[in-house]
């Protein structure tokens, strides 16, 4: 670069240079042009700000001259993401600003209310921002970081009441309260320690008559305030604003506050139940149980409700006292949930009140066992609910008991063969496997199909087996994620006579048994189902292999074995048989997993360099496959087509489970 361009990247000397070659008229036109920019510029720089301490990044408070900015274009903000730490060291900002604000005439624009906890010691300075009122999205995450447990002071603009939940929640509900055009708020790990908490979260919330999404994950602090959790979800519910479309109500697993648990230093660390130093009288600040908002109008606007996380603590008859409130609701997660007397009922009673529901889902912890009750109500929703409507269904946890009155599982299904895109199933022992053969033959909309068994349960359950995979065509063709467990019998895998080779280790031209030709014939039609799914972008197959004559257990580990022919194309020349090329057709295939190592007894044999060429160009979108458990120990094929893919600029991994 010569020094002629060069100028052009030296800012100051550039203005200098037109300084110098321009009369007055141009150096106001600059001037203005400059101006302008700024003007137009500034707002977007200031429309998302995002603040949350992290010990290894840099972070808005950490520097004064951040700060400064922040607090002259306070005015510009309308998103915020903010943190723990960000919270508290903000809020004392703007208390410092509204200090200096006192000594002038004119009255200031945010309140401090008598429920705000007061500022904090400033044990590191605090520079004045004005409050932001503008905001109409906020993220606020008062989670702890895990790296802190014993190190929460090295956080550089540290202030005590980080270690005071109560006093963090009056912040929070500060700044909420300070922006009325809120219509996006998301709180994570806010933490409850009794009814006063709880009810002056509530009175915040209802005042935001513009909030149209609200995500709330709260924590609470002990057993006793626990048996409050029924109370402040209805609390929460009949607070929430008229115009509000999607809500979100969630128990979070970790409060994040064990240092007030084991530490008792610099700040009132209280006991349950007990009156902080700075709080004042309920009456005083109007946080009495008599002032309690109570909506009664319905929740027209309201078209998804979540309840994450709330195990055991809703019973039958909340849920409807919620969803009377909900007529117009197509998206449903609920928990799990105690005390039904009538399961059936109940699911009547859900449809009735929420008739456009379209969406249903089962908020519920992995492999929770126990109350298997509960778990059968979406199955009676979903059976309630006007035909053809349901577009997604989800149920992941254990395997629940069989379903008493439920004779044909398949026949709900058909209920919404025209409508359903998404189901997702790993419980109930009435879908066997002519329900899951209902699901594909009829379910022409479907786009993604997760059927599967959970880890440590029982296998047989939730299988296709070969038979019924492959007796009628598939209607599913516009799918594009398919997880499913077949069953195949057990005449070609290597459990054979004494002195019988597998198919695979006999020595050419390969005669095969007419057992043999026969499952060929039938893996041949099932290669031929899937190879017609054009719009497959994920697909995971489990084999699982059985006896059919009952004398042998069924084989569990589905990572050993390989489906048989999958992923060869055979040879004419030893009478091999093979049909990877049934499977062409699968351009946007970016996932297969499965019963697919090339590790397995079969394919160390059927598949070599020719099947991985052809993998080469006929699945040329392939990102993750489960061909092996270690690259290192990779056969020399497979390591051919990871370099080849390196070689197009393209990664793939060959080596995933999941």
């Amino acid at each position: 670069m010569d020094s002629a361009s060069a100028r052009f990247f030296d800012v100051p000397e550039l203005v200098n240079h037109l300084v110098q070659h321009l009369n007055h008229a141009g150096i106001s036109r600059l001037m203005r042009t400059s101006r302008r920019m700024e003007a137009i510029c500034t707002p977007a720089l200031y429309f998302h700000v995002t603040a949350s301490f992290g010990s290894h990044k840099a972070n808005l408070f950490g520097s004064a001259k951040s700060i400064k900015a922040l607090s002259k274009n306070a005015c510009y903000v309308r998103q915020l993401d903010v943190g723990r730490h960000d919270i508290v060291y903000y809020t004392n900002c703007v208390h410092a600003f509204l200090d200096q604000q006192q000594a002038t005439p004119i009255p200031t624009i945010v309140a401090r209310p008598a429920w705000l906890a007061p500022p904090d010691p400033h044990i590191h300075t605090v520079l004045p921002i004005p409050p932001m009122t503008m905001l109409t999205r906020l993220n606020l995450d008062l989670r702890a970081n895990e790296q802190e447990r014993d190190e929460y002071k090295s956080c550089p603009y540290y202030l005590p009441s980080y270690r005071d939940p109560k006093a963090t929640l009056t912040q929070v509900c500060w700044i909420i309260d300070s922006n009325p055009r809120l219509v996006d708020i998301t709180m994570t790990a806010v933490l409850i320690k009794d009814r006063r908490d709880a009810l002056l979260l509530t009175k915040t919330l209802y005042r935001l008559q513009r909030l149209r999404t609200l995500y709330l994950a709260f924590a609470l602090w002990d057993s006793a305030t626990r048996l409050l959790m029924p109370k402040i979800v209805l609390d929460l519910f009949f607070a929430c604003p008229l115009n509000l479309c999607r809500l979100t109500l969630a128990s979070h697993l970790r409060n994040g506050y064990w240092q007030l648990r084991t530490s008792t230093a610099e700040y009132n660390v209280f006991e349950p139940g007990t009156q902080l130093s700075w709080e004042k009288p309920d009456e005083e600040c109007g946080l009495t149980t008599s002032t309690m908002p109570q909506r009664q109008e319905l929740l027209q606007e309201l078209r998804e409700l979540q309840l994450g996380r709330l195990d055991q603590y809703l019973t039958g008859n909340d849920i409807i006292s919620i969803l009377r409130h909900c007529p117009n609701l197509t998206i449903l997660q609920l928990p799990r949930l105690r005390k039904i007397d009538d399961i059936q009922r109940l699911g009547r009673e859900i449809a009735q009140w929420c008739p456009k529901l379209s969406d249903l889902q089962q908020a519920n912890r992995p492999f929770l066992r126990g109350d298997q009750e509960f778990k059968k109500l979406l199955i009676w929703i979903l059976r309630a609910l006007p035909p053809q409507q349901v577009t997604r269904f989800i149920w992941r946890g254990v395997p629940s008991a069989t379903i008493r009155g439920l004779d044909d599982a398949g026949s709900i299904f058909r209920r919404h063969s025209t409508t359903l895109k998404e189901i997702s199933l790993n419980s109930y022992r009435n879908i066997d496997s002519k329900s899951i053969q209902t699901i594909l033959v009829e379910c022409g909309a479907l786009e993604k199909c997760e059927i599967t068994w959970p880890m440590h349960s029982d296998q047989r359950l939730l299988c296709l087996h070969l038979e019924d995979a492959i007796e009628f065509p598939w209607a599913c063709t516009r799918i594009q994620d398919l997880r499913l467990t077949i069953v195949i019998p057990e005449k070609l895998f290597p459990r054979l006579a004494d002195g019988q080779l597998p198919y695979y280790d006999r020595p050419p031209p390969i005669t095969l048994s007419a057992d043999e030709t026969q499952e060929f014939r039938a893996l041949e039609s099932f290669y031929r189902q899937l190879g017609i799914l054009t719009e497959l972008r994920q697909l995971k197959l489990r084999a699982l292999i059985s006896d059919p004559t009952g004398q042998r257990r069924v084989s569990w580990d589905y990572g050993k074995v390989a489906f048989p022919g999958m992923l060869s194309l055979g040879s004419e020349k030893t009478g091999r048989p093979g049909y990877l090329h049934l499977l062409g057709g699968l351009k946007k295939l970016t996932k297969l997993v499965g019963s697919v190592r090339l590790s397995a007894l079969e394919t160390r044999v059927t598949v070599g360099m020719h099947e991985v060429e052809w993998m080469d160009r006929h699945w040329p979108a392939l990102e993750e496959a489960g061909f092996c458990t270690n690259l290192s120990m990779a056969p020399n094929p497979l390591c051919w087509f990871v370099e080849r893919r390196e070689q197009k600029g393209r990664k793939l991994d060959v080596c995933v489970f999941h």
